[in-house]
């Protein structure tokens, strides 16, 4: 199935008729939105594709964090996020640890003589000074801080991985739209780029407790 005919069996499924020529990813933003708080259903967006269930089992954990009790009023969460646990600093550090070496892991693999940001993002994630826990609401000024850097090279060393052309592609926007979180979004797609491991699976664990992290000032930032 070719990338037109996938956006438009996955309009069919939102139940909208959509012309050749007004396909467009944008389209699709907020698309894993329609089934919440369960999930009932998202197993058919992936049913076209070959390695359609390595996506549905990765999917399924996003809706497994919500609080169906948030759905049960007039209004309803427009994101998928999770309320923060009760959770002990050393188990937040850890996957802060597990973070920095599953980064530096992916990135070594670009190391060369020509990748002067690949080479100095390598060397900024193990010059990381320390992993602090920050009180609830005060990520989102620190995130305003955050060394953009290491983020521009790992953006671009996924993004060298995707192939432009295969029909997962046409859900790019849903997947961010998630949570509006690039990382977030790697960790769900990651089976498309082929690359080795899962960097991203400790960032994933640390949302599903409802805390996020922040690479800032040489130091990673953990908070709800």
């Amino acid at each position: 199935m070719d990338k037109q005919s996938y956006a438009k069996y996955l309009f069919q499924l939102m139940g909208e008729e959509v012309e050749d020529d007004e396909l467009i990813e944008e389209m699709l933003y907020g698309y894993f939105q329609m089934y919440m708080p369960s999930g009932k259903g998202v197993e058919a967006t992936f049913k076209p594709l070959e390695d359609g269930d390595a996506y549905l089992q990765r999917i399924n954990r996003i809706y497994e964090i919500l609080d169906h009790s948030d759905f049960a009023g007039e209004t309803v969460p427009g994101y998928f996020n999770s309320k923060a646990k009760d959770v002990p600093p050393t188990v937040l550090k850890q996957h802060g640890e597990q973070f920095i070496l599953a980064l530096k892991q992916l990135l070594v693999e670009y190391v060369t003589d020509e990748r002067d940001s690949v080479n100095e993002a390598v060397a900024y994630l193990s010059g990381i000074e320390e992993i602090l826990i920050v009180p609830h609401g005060q990520l989102d000024s620190i995130r305003q801080s955050h060394d953009s850097a290491l983020y521009e090279t790992i953006f671009d060393v996924v993004s060298e991985h995707k192939n432009y052309d295969e029909p997962i592609e046409v859900l790019n926007e849903a997947y961010y739209s998630i949570a509006c979180d690039y990382w977030l979004s790697y960790y769900l797609q990651w089976h498309r780029y082929k690359l080795k491991g899962d960097p991203f699976a400790p960032y994933f664990e640390l949302f599903a407790l409802g805390y996020s992290a922040v690479f800032s000032d040489n130091k990673l930032y953990i908070g709800s």
